[in-house]
């Protein structure tokens, strides 16, 4: 996802080259509920309408923004870049000092806006990171079968999240696929695998089996106190025992967004855009209006722009099968994993773009998109996403 058109002075801002007469000789489809309010900039591209979309209003009155400028800065978390934006009037001393740290005569320290983000950033890492040994996440996938393991606030809230929309998206979007995504050379320690390592079918079956008891991980709240308790289930892959572990790296970014959000809020900026790894967003306004967003051509080796469309105080997210991903014998192999087959997505999408509503739970419903086909794809979007703006694509 690009930001176009609207540049910006303290951050640089690609503008993407427009393939108007089609990247190759190749046609996509291309899927969305949005009836208008976009432009179609790569004619190898077949439109075509899913029903239901119901237009919410997003922008309201603006205020003055007089001899505003904007500021940006680059946080890395997560394994990738976090950028922020934000336009204010900075020639007042008060906003110069909301926005970087300073200490009072008395000498109290003052937590500025890019502190509160950037502790907001490492305690998300903290908790949801699979590297991280005493993360909240790293102890739940050590921890035995049906052992109750005490987490933060933070990990309850997403796992609690993670739960609803596996239950939502009827498991098409699963945290739980932990061992799938390491067994293709996915995840931390990425890396291009050869068709001799590929994994076996049979182990690929035993780790979705094992994949498919997340709906069994019980969250426990006592007071204050928050609490995880790991299925009893567990499966044995070459003489190993193994429990149910999760990676929620595919809700995490989201979840930072819509916690930034906050911070956007509590400080009282109404100016700029958070860009987790250029795929979660929030979009705020532009000095001039509102942000162009483009969608990146997921075959395009240049990322070239296949459509626009204005975002004005939104979050939004994607996924596509062109960020991680290897070719063997002409099958492409992505990051995104199909819970049906527990192998990465031979469904036909190449990529999915959810706006609106929350960033945490657009995070993950690209990704199940992604998974779930085309045809069942279309279907969730009518009976169940009316309120967003979805754009899919297919092969």
């Amino acid at each position: 996802m690009k930001l176009l058109k609207k540049a910006l002075s303290a951050l640089a801002v690609i503008f993407a080259v427009v393939c108007a007469a089609g990247c190759n000789n190749k046609t996509y489809e291309l899927y969305t509920n949005m009836p208008d309010g976009y432009e179609l900039l790569d004619k190898s591209f077949k439109t075509n309408l899913i029903d239901g979309y119901v237009p919410t209003e997003r922008g309201g009155e603006a205020p003055d923004s007089t001899g505003y400028t904007t500021k940006g800065i680059t946080y890395f978390s997560m394994y990738t870049d976090a950028t922020i934006a934000v336009s204010d009037d900075f020639k007042e001393d008060t906003d110069k000092e909301k926005f970087a740290d300073f200490t009072t005569e008395e000498g109290k320290k003052f937590i500025s806006f890019t502190q509160a983000v950037k502790q907001q950033l490492d305690d998300i890492d903290k908790a949801l990171s699979t590297s991280v040994i005493n993360s909240d996440v790293s102890k739940f996938n050590a921890a035995d079968a049906g052992e109750k393991v005490q987490i933060s606030k933070t990990a309850y809230e997403v796992i609690s999240e993670a739960k609803r929309i596996y239950e939502m998206t009827e498991g098409y979007y699963n945290p739980a696929l932990y061992y799938n995504v390491l067994a293709y050379g996915f995840g931390d320690n990425h890396r291009v695998m050869t068709k001799e390592e590929l994994p076996s079918d049979e182990i690929i079956a035993t780790y979705t089996d094992l994949a498919s008891h997340f709906e069994e991980v019980q969250l426990i709240q006592e007071g204050e106190t928050h609490y995880v308790v790991k299925p009893e289930y567990t499966v044995v892959v070459e003489d190993e025992t193994l429990t149910l572990h999760i990676d929620l790296s595919g809700i995490g970014k989201g979840y930072a967004v819509d916690k930034v959000e906050k911070l956007f809020n509590d400080y009282g900026y109404e100016f700029g855009y958070f860009s987790f790894g250029s795929s979660s967003m929030l979009v705020k306004r532009h000095l001039d209006g509102a942000y162009n967003l483009g969608l990146s051509n997921p075959r395009s080796p240049s990322r070239d722009t296949y459509v626009k469309t204005a975002i004005l105080n939104e979050k939004l997210s994607t996924s596509g099968d062109n960020e991680q991903f290897y070719v063997i014998d002409g099958v492409r192999y992505c990051h995104v994993i199909d819970p049906t087959t527990g192998k990465p997505v031979q469904t036909g999408i190449m990529s999915a773009t959810v706006i609106g509503g929350s960033a945490a739970e657009d995070d993950a419903l690209t990704t199940a998109i992604m998974a779930m086909g085309k045809e069942k794809a279309i279907s969730f979007v009518k009976e169940k996403l009316n309120d967003r703006r979805v754009v899919f694509t297919c092969e």
